[in-house]
C-alpha cells in the first residue's frame, strides 16, 4: 500500500467530532476503511467555529484516537463546512467564438474557472460550482456541449457560498496544530456523496441532514444540485426542550431524547414512564414516554415545516420522484420518517453511507451520524488533484470494527453517560 493512497477526513460537528482514515481498495472502485473514532465536540455553535482553541483540541483528539492501531502520522486533512450563513446564488457566464466551431473541454474549463474566482461580495467566498446546463447558439438544456459546433458557449452554474472566515479559521488553527487543510467541502455536499444514489439525484431527491446545531437541505434533480438551504437550529434545541418541559438537566435531557424520544406523541407507549433520579438528595422524577414524546414532535415538526419550506422555495416540489432522505445524528430519532412523511406528504427514508463506498467488511460503522465523514473521504480518497504524499505510513494495521462498535452501543446504552454526545 503506498503512502499517498492514505487520505484523512473530519468531520467537525457541533456535537461531535468524527475522523475517517482511508485509502481505495485493491480493485480501486471502493474505499478500505483502516481507522476511525467519534469524540465530543468543543467549540462549535450551530456548525460554526466560535473558539478555534477547542476545535483544534477536539479534532487532535479525534485524530489521536482514530490512528491508535495504525502506526500512521496524518499530516493532511479534509474537513466539512457548516454553517448557517452558507447559501447559492446562480451565474451565467458566457464565451464568444466569433465563428463557429467546434467546443472544446478546454472552452467549458475556461468558464468554470471564471465561476469558481467569482467574487460574491459581503466578505464570501465560492466553496462548490455546481454545473447546471450549457446553451450552445440558443439551444439551451445541453449537459455536454463539448463536441458540439458553436459560436457561443453559454454556462449556468449554482454556486455554493458562505464567508470566508469559516475556511480561513479552521486553515489557520489546524496549521498551527500541525496540519494541513487540504480542502473543505460544504456538509450537505459531502453527506449527498455518501447517501444518494445516481438514480436518485436524476428522478429528483432531498437531502435533510439533522445535525445537532443545524439542519441543511439539499435538493437534486436531474442529476445536479438546484437548491441548498441552512436551517440554523438541529437537534440541540429538542434537547433543551426537554430539559425545559420535564425540569431536568441538560445531560438528563439528552440521554432521555436519545433513549426514549419519539417523534410522533401518538405512537408513544401509553403506560410508560422512566424514573431520572434526583439531584443531591431531591426527590426522583417520572416522566412519561408520551409527554416526552409529545415534546419532541412539537420542535421536530417545527424543523420539518422548515425543510419543506426551503423544498417549496426551491420551486422543484413537483419534480421529486425519489422524496426526502433523511441523514446525520438526528436521524435516529424514533418515527422520525413517519413525522416527515406526514408533514410533507412524500417518501421518505434515513440515508446510512453504504452508497457503494465500502467493503461489506466494514458495515458495522455505517451509521446515518457517519455519512459527512464518508462523504469528505470519499471525496478525498478519488481526489486526484490532490497531493496527499505526507501521510506517513508504516505497518497500517486493521481495526476490529465489529468489536469495537458494540463496545460503543454497550456505552451508549448506559442511561446517564456524560461522556458519550448525541449528534441528535
Amino acid at each position: 500500500m503506498s503512502e499517498r493512497n492514505i487520505v484523512a477526513a473530519v468531520d467537525i460537528g457541533t456535537n461531535t467530532v468524527i475522523c475517517l482514515i482511508g485509502s481505495k481498495n485493491e480493485a480501486g472502485n471502493k474505499i478500505d476503511i483502516l481507522g476511525h473514532s467519534m469524540v465530543a465536540s468543543a467549540g462549535v455553535r450551530r456548525g460554526v467555529v466560535f473558539n478555534i482553541h477547542e476545535v483544534v483540541a477536539s479534532v487532535n483528539n479525534a485524530v489521536k484516537k482514530a490512528t491508535r492501531d495504525l502506526d500512521v502520522q496524518v499530516r493532511k486533512l479534509y474537513v466539512n463546512v457548516a454553517g448557517q450563513k452558507l447559501r447559492t446564488i446562480e451565474t451565467r457566464l458566457s464565451k464568444t467564438f466569433g465563428e463557429s466551431r467546434i467546443i472544446q473541454r478546454e472552452d467549458v474549463r475556461e468558464l468554470f474557472q471564471k465561476a469558481k474566482h467569482t467574487d460574491p461580495g459581503y466578505d464570501d467566498k465560492v466553496y462548490h460550482v455546481i454545473n447546471q446546463s450549457y446553451t450552445v447558439d440558443g439551444e439551451t438544456g445541453i449537459h455536454n456541449p463539448c463536441g458540439a459546433p458553436g459560436a457561443e458557449l453559454v454556462a449556468e452554474y449554482r454556486l455554493v457560498i458562505g464567508p470566508k472566515s469559516y475556511e480561513e479559521l479552521l486553515r489557520t488553527g489546524l496549521e498551527k496544530a500541525g496540519f494541513e487543510l487540504v480542502r473543505c467541502i460544504v456538509n450537505p455536499v459531502a453527506a449527498s456523496e455518501a447517501v444518494l444514489s445516481s438514480d436518485e439525484k436524476e428522478a429528483g431527491v432531498v437531502l435533510v441532514d439533522f445535525g445537532g446545531g443545524t439542519t441543511s437541505v439539499s435538493l437534486y434533480y436531474d442529476s445536479v444540485l438546484r437548491h441548498l438551504g441552512m436551517i440554523p437550529f438541529g437537534g440541540n434545541v429538542v434537547t433543551h426542550d426537554i430539559k425545559e418541559g420535564c425540569s431536568i438537566v441538560l445531560r438528563q435531557a439528552e440521554s432521555l431524547k436519545v433513549q426514549y424520544g419519539v417523534a410522533m406523541g401518538e405512537q408513544a407507549s401509553e403506560n410508560m414512564v422512566v424514573t431520572i433520579p434526583g439531584i443531591n438528595g431531591w426527590e426522583p422524577k417520572e416522566i412519561s414516554f408520551k409527554s416526552l414524546a409529545y415534546i419532541v414532535q412539537a420542535r421536530m415538526e417545527e424543523i420539518v415545516e422548515s425543510v419543506c419550506f426551503q423544498i417549496e422555495k426551491s420551486g422543484f416540489i413537483d419534480t421529486l420522484g425519489a422524496g426526502i432522505v433523511i441523514t446525520g445524528g438526528g436521524a435516529k430519532l424514533d418515527r422520525l420518517t413517519n413525522l416527515v412523511k406526514y408533514k410533507s406528504g412524500m417518501d421518505a427514508r434515513i440515508g446510512i453511507p453504504a452508497n457503494g463506498i465500502v467493503d461489506e467488511k466494514d458495515k458495522p460503522v455505517m451509521t446515518p451520524q457517519y455519512a459527512t465523514a464518508f462523504g469528505l473521504l470519499k471525496k478525498a480518497v478519488f481526489d486526484t488533484n490532490a497531493n496527499n504524499d505526507e501521510v506517513i505510513v508504516k505497518k497500517p494495521k486493521r481495526k476490529l470494527f465489529k468489536a469495537q462498535s458494540e463496545s460503543i452501543m454497550q456505552r451508549l446504552s448506559l442511561f446517564f453517560n456524560e461522556e458519550e454526545d448525541s449528534e441528535l
